[in-house]
């Protein structure tokens, strides 16, 4: 049983675990909990090693038969280890230190190509700071079967732990990327950019009067510090939902899966959709 602090690999998970530049450095994070390391399992995520307590809770045990039948390598650790560990204040006994995921597949080119997915729904996400906006927004963009995820320069880490809880799984469900605004340029040329402008922009359309069928990008900005210049620049044309007039305006993941939840409805007619289990 791990019992010491001073241990290498007790220290790695607290690095990863506070600090972005050691995630990128060691290209690796951790995940807590039985629920995201069972969609790591469904994912055929690369598992580098897991720390465990000892446990009668059923479902958690069969989580590590299910890690020992794949060969990963699992190290059991004193409640002390675990607490020191975790970054949530209950711990659910079980934490995974895993290969940050190569982004791959067919929607991917070179940098100064476009997405060639003719039906494509991308979600921009610009200055969200909030590690659980984005987390949640993450989440949505999954389950509305959004195509990619693409992170502008001055928004929250992807992998930072409390963006992958909100996430419950999403980061193993889509692609994600933090790109600079030329590298999100060339990725969306052949899109309809949209912007999510609660001051409503000079060409601006209700949100569900827009055709999302269509190949198309939109931008979620921040709600307390609005749409940078560069999403600006770069979107062709903003939507709104209507709210009262003594509204300021919505939580940006709100927003954000308000809209893209109306992209759902234009298109479920020409695609399979599971039914919402709660």
């Amino acid at each position: 049983m791990l019992t010491s602090l001073s241990n290498e690999q007790v220290k790695l998970v607290r690095a990863l675990q506070t600090q972005r530049k050691r995630r990128e450095q060691e290209k690796r994070f951790v995940i807590e909990g039985v629920r995201l390391i069972e969609e790591a399992l469904k994912a055929n995520a690369d598992f580098d090693f897991v720390f465990y307590e000892e446990t009668k809770d059923e479902r958690a045990r069969k989580l590590l038969d299910e890690l020992t039948r794949r060969r990963v390598s699992l190290i059991q650790t004193s409640t002390q280890i675990m607490r020191a560990c975790a970054d949530t204040e209950n711990p659910q006994g079980v934490i995974a230190v895993l290969a940050l995921p190569s982004v791959k597949g067919v929607w991917r080119l070179e940098i100064e190509s476009p997405i060639p997915n003719p039906q494509s729904l991308i979600l921009i996400c610009d200055r969200i700071s909030d590690p659980g906006n984005l987390g949640t927004l993450l989440r949505t963009a999954a389950a509305a079967n959004v195509d990619a995820v693409l992170l502008s320069p001055d928004t929250v880490e992807a992998f930072n732990p409390k963006v992958v809880r909100a996430g419950m799984g999403a980061h193993f469900r889509l692609p994600i990327e933090s790109l600079s605004w030329d590298e999100i340029k060339a990725r969306t040329a052949n899109l309809k950019i949209y912007l999510a402008d609660a001051e409503h922009g000079i060409r601006t359309t209700q949100y569900d009067l827009v055709d999302w069928t269509q190949p198309c990008a939109l931008i979620v900005c921040s709600e307390a510090e609005g749409a940078s210049n560069s999403a600006k620049t770069l979107a062709q044309e903003s939507v709104y939902i209507p709210m009262q007039r003594n509204v300021e305006s919505l939580n940006a993941a709100v927003a954000g899966s308000i809209i893209l939840f109306e992209a759902v409805r234009q298109r479920k007619a020409d695609s399979e959709w599971l039914i919402a289990d709660g």
